[in-house]
């Protein structure tokens, strides 16, 4: 019998656990889109190379629209650190009644609070503002990269918490060419990220002034190397999509589960929506609303894709698939 997030809890007054994870996930959501926004406006630099504080206060009453639009940043990113702490601790009173949910918690946990070591680090190491340098490309690559992991965490922690959760422990074994499939395709769309990640501070700090320009100064061996490294992305972009079209169709052969079916479908959809949102993107020259339109649909893929990844290795072999399909079956042609 599979645990539920509260199976025989005492009824809760204000939010439930599964509200509170819905919430978490909404937020860390809209931290990624802002981080991007400070990116793509250059208001990283906005308080400074001081952290945690703001040009050596708390509360910066003097700045800009860039130390505002930081400082916001700043807040935002703390109330996700409260939302984390918050979810860890209702969560750990349930660890052995839900241990699924548990373990996708402390994996979560964990990327969050890499993911504000890495802001921090940003910061204080001056890799914000008008640094050009190639070390300021592979942070953001980085910091990118970290929050598909901390997505692809909380998509577990969703499925947990939910009333009929997936069997626990996964089932890595016995799987077939199963797990090896779903393995590959979340680390393409991981280094798909970090690509995005070179490709995107490549065109924020050296705008071209058309398409025919910036893809001239990609294959230009003098152009510094952000802007070299930025024509990887859409190769890896359509590389891991028709991966994903492949691999989905033989892990769906492989483990028919029901409820992956709709998530595979989603997951295509939204793809072949990015990668339509990411061509009119370089070709309008990347304006700040497509490029976190483009991140936020590469978010949402691998959420699905992470999700999908845990129902299907939870799910039962392929025979006992068909089984219960046919047991479910059985009494209806009876009944006729």
């Amino acid at each position: 019998m599979n645990p539920t997030s509260e199976p025989h809890a005492k009824p809760r007054r204000g939010i439930s656990t599964l509200q509170l994870v819905v919430l978490t996930i909404a937020a860390n959501a809209l931290v990624i889109l802002q981080g991007a926004f400070v990116r793509a406006t250059g208001s990283g630099a906005g308080c400074g190379r001081h952290w945690p504080l703001c040009n050596g206060e708390v509360v910066p009453l003097s700045g800009g629209v860039h130390t505002a639009i930081e400082f916001t940043h700043r807040l935002l990113s703390l109330g996700v650190l409260i939302l984390g702490a918050w979810l860890f601790a209702r969560v750990w009173r349930m660890r052995r009644e839900n241990p699924g949910l548990f373990a996708f918690t402390v994996a979560a946990t964990v990327f969050l609070l890499i993911e504000a070591g890495l802001g921090a680090l940003t910061v204080l190491w001056g890799l914000t503002g008008d640094n050009q340098s190639i070390e300021r490309g592979l942070m953001v690559a980085t910091h990118l990269v970290n929050s598909l992991l901390l997505v692809g965490s909380l998509a577990g922690v969703l499925l947990y918490a939910r009333p009929r959760p997936p069997a626990w422990p996964l089932r890595l074994r016995g799987q077939g060419p199963l797990g090896t499939v779903l393995a590959i395709g979340l680390v393409g769309m991981l280094f798909l990220m970090f690509s995005g990640g070179i490709a995107a501070m490549g065109n924020t700090m050296f705008p071209s002034a058309s398409l025919a320009e910036g893809i001239a100064a990609d294959f230009d061996p003098d152009s510094h190397p952000l802007i070299r490294l930025r024509i990887l992305h859409p190769i890896i972009g359509i590389t891991v999509g028709i991966y994903l079209f492949l691999s989905l169709g033989t892990a769906w052969w492989i483990k028919p589960a029901p409820e992956g079916r709709v998530l595979a479908q989603g997951l295509l959809g939204v793809y072949l929506v990015q990668l339509g949102v990411g061509t009119l993107n370089l070709a309008l020259l990347a304006p700040i609303v497509l490029q976190l339109l483009h991140l936020g649909l590469a978010v949402v893929s691998f959420f699905l894709l992470a999700a999908l990844t845990v129902v299907l290795l939870a799910a039962p072999a392929k025979r006992s698939v068909r089984a219960t399909a046919g047991a479910r079956a059985d009494p209806a042609m009876e009944r006729t």
